[in-house]
């Protein structure tokens, strides 16, 4: 029995994958006796016309461009199926394994080969980023990503694959959208329809993330998937800092391009990246090389916390009068700042802490409930950015 062959020219050798009524097949250009990847639309009846619209973009941008790190467009034509017509689109094939694999067989990858596999895949993103308009991958994910079984000479290692959920900013649509992505791996904004280069970048760091826990970000909200990052004690600091600075959710609080990020990477963050002050916030942050000062307004007084060269003191004060003012304690023994959000037995709501950890005690600031989880989280970053140390999410 002889296998099929579309358009004349390839011939069907088997079947990689199919979802709903696409295909995904791999071929041989009889012109050429290489091997080919055949995306394969059908049009089915139910089709939805998203779909059509999204397939017919991943051609032209594909046609558009060429990276090492994408494979290339070879093709596409109309071809007769059995049951009416389809579009297929051929790319050259990649041998290799899909990151997805490693999770699936329960691989996690070490410090040294994230950095590596982040490395490549910012570059394939400053690529495409710069074009114009910026092409946005929108499905950044572990399945999305190929590592080549032997890498040509001036070619990739690091693929990056599947453009299906492909957009540029020229063919977004003010009147409607269509959620695309892979939940876990794609950022708040783009549940909303809403993308910007720094989307992908959220998916990168969710990605590596994914490869460094062995676990899938789905299966765990995210202060879990801090957490889990924070146990692994294998893990430097500044790459800690680096990924969460790419999966904060405000995406103002992120890289605001892959060049930045790449940058960042590369130079090491020691401490995580500064935080803005909430917008008619009441708090009062002073601070200089040898001393920092944080006031906490309350309903009925204020906390403060002064920290110098030699000493921590905490006063809390109650309609104008102090009611103690306690020398916490020597600050070379402030151990760590905790920050996260609690569920007192009382109630089930939960309520941003902000923990300063000295000589083995806590000391909680805002406890009476007066400070938002923002001004929470914008206090611990600047405490742990001017004491040195590191942050503890919880």
């Amino acid at each position: 029995m002889t296998n099929p062959i579309l358009s004349n020219r390839y011939e069907i050798q088997q079947q990689m994958g199919q979802k709903a009524d696409r295909r995904t097949l791999l071929a041989r250009n009889l012109q050429t006796q290489s091997l080919v990847v055949i995306k394969l639309l059908s049009f089915e009846q139910d089709m939805e016309r998203d779909e059509l619209k999204l397939f017919e973009r991943q051609i032209e941008t594909l046609k558009t461009l060429s990276h090492p790190g994408i494979p290339a467009y070879i093709d596409h034509f109309e071809v007769n199926l059995r049951r009416g017509k389809g579009l297929a689109l051929v790319e050259a094939y990649i041998p290799g394994r899909s990151l997805e694999s490693y999770l699936q067989s329960g691989q996690m990858l070490n410090e040294a080969e994230v950095r590596q596999l982040a490395q490549g895949l910012l570059t394939i993103l400053i690529y495409l980023h710069s074009q114009n308009p910026p092409v946005i991958h929108r499905d950044i994910k572990p399945s999305n990503i190929l590592l080549a079984d032997r890498p040509q000479e001036n070619s990739s290692s690091i693929y990056l694959i599947d453009f299906g959920s492909v957009q540029n900013y020229a063919s977004r649509d003010q009147n409607s959208f269509t959620v695309v992505g892979t939940y876990g791996y794609m950022p708040p904004e783009q549940f909303g329809g809403r993308t910007v280069v720094s989307s992908d970048l959220y998916s990168l760091g969710m990605t590596l993330i994914a490869l460094l826990t062995g676990t899938h970000p789905s299966s765990m909200p995210q202060p879990d998937y801090l957490a889990q990052l924070e146990r692994n004690r294998t893990l430097s600091i500044d790459l800690y800092n680096w990924l969460k600075w790419l999966t904060a959710m405000d995406l103002s609080r992120r890289p605001t391009s892959a060049q930045q990020a790449l940058q960042g990477l590369q130079k090491g963050l020691q401490q995580p990246v500064p935080i803005q002050k909430p917008v008619q916030s009441k708090i009062t942050l002073e601070q200089g090389t040898d001393y920092i000062e944080i006031q906490i307004p309350s309903r009925m007084g204020q906390t403060k916390l002064r920290i110098d060269s030699k000493q921590v003191v905490l006063t809390n004060q109650i309609l104008g009068m102090r009611l103690n003012r306690s020398q916490v304690g020597d600050r070379r023994h402030i151990s760590r700042v905790e920050y996260g959000r609690s569920n007192p037995a009382e109630t089930t709501e939960s309520r941003p802490h902000l923990i300063l950890w000295v000589a083995g005690q806590a000391y909680e600031l805002g406890q009476d409930q007066s400070m938002s989880s923002t001004e929470a989280e914008w206090l611990a970053y600047a405490l742990s950015n001017w004491l040195q140390l590191p942050l503890t999410i919880n």
